[in-house]
């Protein structure tokens, strides 16, 4: 099994310390002995160089990246968190020009439908929201009572918001864009809903009951087009139709034309592309940018719909596939790859409160404005990368330490088994290579459980825990896309 060990640069080191005091024991505590290898078991091992498979290692306050590339790991870089650069508190989702544009808020809100009934009273009560909602003691008078306005209604139309950034480093030139799009979507749930209003001479704050209803912003950043497109995730509930829409920045936009100090409120996006028509059997469920366009996942009560769009609106194409069960949420990983892209799709059914049935795998093969199911195994893991010819599986490893202790979830999971699938003959795929990716990071969550049975479970917490920081670590796939070094 290789053995790396993680060592700071001097010159990080010092600089952590003059942030952060009393950094050095932790990081010094911290270093890691890290032995992983990666094991060819069966089948062509050549197979996997097609692949850049980015990797690492993280305790959330560091990160060491590695990658297996061309068939054999490779360090990458360290990184610590403490040091990373960032620009504001959004987050970034790409470059604009010579910035990045960053997202700093996205939410949908609900104002009561033109042609809906609505009820407006010069009173609070706080049971129509139907949960335990923080009020602010700032709120209430003397006499303990609360004053605002509460707005009931059963038809609303949504409203999509955002707010983007583009910051440049130097000088830290801002400029900022901010939508409040009224869109076609209507909701309308079982129960009404309610819009509270708390205020008094001071203070003001907003609440409702349509909080957690799985309708949110989805947006996805394209490189080619340097641009922000947003829609609106949707259920059974909403009817009607719901825009795709170009956010910009436009083309003939730059950082430096804009004032910051200058906030305005934009009511209409740079363009609609599309309206998708939207019903209680026909689900908005996600949205990615695929190089040539942008996909649109739909879900309905008997299968899974894809819609292709071109930058200008056109429909290139699009694929329903067919299932026996209802998918309302999809998880979805995209895979790039020089002549196209790979989507590999994973459907459930919602059954109850927090239940879901996962029964839809299929993947997608993108290129030349059309959708190809190409993929239709039901074997899918943790990372799954679909190919034109190959697909890419990789399942996380348990390590059960051999009754040593009890396993627990998050972990143990120290390694990934490694599958290949040649699907050119047949989508179900042919195994045409095994592999196993293992660390000895579950060794370190170990020794830390061990403390808790020594003399070191006299010490303080705080102490076992400068210790024993290994036992947050965990491995994770962070990128898989096509190989192009030259080695291939």
């Amino acid at each position: 099994m290789k053995k790396w060990k993680i060592y700071l640069p001097l010159l990080s080191l010092c600089s952590a310390l003059v942030v952060t005091g009393g950094i050095w024991g932790i990081l010094r505590s911290n270093v890691w002995n890290g032995q992983m290898e990666l094991r060819h078991l069966e089948g062509d091992e050549s197979a996997l160089a097609d692949f850049d498979i980015q990797l690492g290692i993280t305790n959330m306050r560091q990160r060491w990246n590695f990658s297996i590339k061309d068939g054999a790991l490779q360090k990458e870089s360290f990184i610590l968190s403490e040091e990373e650069s960032f620009y504001g508190l959004g987050e970034p989702v790409g470059n604009w020009k010579d910035s990045t544009m960053e997202i700093w808020g996205n939410d949908v809100e609900f104002q009561p439908a033109a042609d809906g009934k609505v009820e407006n009273l010069d009173t609070v009560d706080l049971s129509l929201l139907e949960n335990d909602d923080y009020i602010s003691s700032e709120l209430y008078d003397q006499e303990g009572n609360l004053h605002g306005t509460t707005c009931i209604f059963e038809k609303a139309q949504v409203v999509l918001n955002m707010e983007m950034e583009a910051v440049q480093n130097k000088n830290r030139i801002l400029r900022s864009w901010s939508y409040a799009i009224p869109t076609h979507l209507q909701y309308i749930p079982e129960k009404p809903l309610v819009n509270i209003t708390l205020k008094n001479e001071q203070y003001t704050m907003e609440k409702q009951n349509h909080r957690l209803n799985n309708i949110d912003v989805i947006q996805v950043w394209s490189e080619s087009q340097e641009m922000l497109y947003a829609t609106v995730r949707t259920n059974a509930d909403c009817s009607g139709s719901i825009g795709l829409y170009c956010l910009g920045p436009r083309q003939e936009e730059s950082v430096k034309d804009g004032n910051y100090t200058a906030y305005s409120v934009k009511k209409e996006p740079v363009a609609t592309l599309a309206e998708i028509p939207v019903s209680e059997s026909r689900w908005v469920l996600g949205l990615e940018d695929v190089g040539e366009g942008l996909l649109v996942f739909i879900g309905e009560p008997d299968g899974v719909t894809l819609e292709l769009y071109g930058y200008d609106g056109t429909l290139l194409d699009s694929n329903q596939m067919q299932t026996e069960e209802p998918v309302h949420e999809v998880n979805i990983q995209q895979t790039k790859w020089k002549d196209g892209r790979g989507v590999f799709v994973e459907g459930s059914q919602k059954t109850g409160e927090i239940e879901y049935y996962v029964h839809f795998f299929t993947g997608y093969w993108i290129e030349n404005g059309t959708i190809q199911p190409v993929y239709l195994n039901g074997d899918y893991g943790t990372w799954t990368a679909v190919g034109k010819e190959k697909v890419l599986v990789m399942h996380r490893k348990v390590d059960e330490w051999d009754g040593k202790a009890v396993p627990v979830w998050g972990n143990t999971m120290n390694g990934y088994e490694i599958y290949l699938y040649d699907i050119t003959e047949d989508p179900a795929g042919k195994e045409i290579y095994r592999g196993e990716l293992e660390t000895d990071i579950d060794e370190d969550a170990l020794k830390y459980f061990n403390y808790f049975t020594t003399k070191a479970s006299k010490q303080s917490v705080e102490h076992q825990m400068l210790n024993s920081t290994s036992s947050s670590r965990w491995l994770e796939v962070l990128s898989v896309s096509e190989n192009t070094s030259d080695a291939v």
